[in-house]
């Protein structure tokens, strides 16, 4: 989006997606500028495995609210790299728990301080004092859709 980018809604919802939009749109080009072989989507799904250790392909789809064969996709580009790998569950044979890999967690620090300098680059637009109600302002948002939706 240019910085004069005329935004044709009005509505936290819409303006929210827009800068959903360019937060992503900007961490991909910062990814292939740096030459981190990883989608937002495999950044999100590393992000999952590094946080919660033995997840099993249908909690990943769960926890991203997307369909097993969309996550499936990811989840072996992110084997074919190196990144994760499947183990047998020791206690139920049948079942494949992803686990992180050290290149794994070698391309996901390096993402995350991608992430990161994005983050303090936006928060250096704002005062703290702001910052700090955006972000309770956000969470309350998310809460009362959440409990909305339940």
């Amino acid at each position: 989006m240019a910085p004069d980018q005329i935004l044709y809604c009005n509505t936290t919802g819409c303006r929210t997606a827009y800068l959903v939009k360019e937060i992503l749109r900007t961490l991909i080009r910062r990814f292939e500028e740096e030459e981190i072989e990883l989608t937002v989507e495999q950044y999100f799904i590393l992000n999952i495995l590094d946080k919660e250790d033995g997840l099993i392909l249908q909690e990943v789809a769960e926890i991203v609210d997307r369909d097993k064969s969309a996550v499936l996709r990811h989840i072996d580009g992110l084997e074919s790299n190196h990144f994760i790998t499947r183990v047998t569950d020791s206690g139920d044979k049948r079942r494949k728990l992803l686990l992180v890999t050290k290149p794994g967690l070698q391309v996901l620090e390096r993402a995350r301080a991608i992430d990161q300098k994005l983050d303090k680059e936006m928060a250096g637009q704002i005062k703290n004092m702001e910052i700090e109600a955006f972000e309770e302002a956000l969470s309350s948002m998310y809460q009362y859709l959440v409990s909305k939706n339940d």
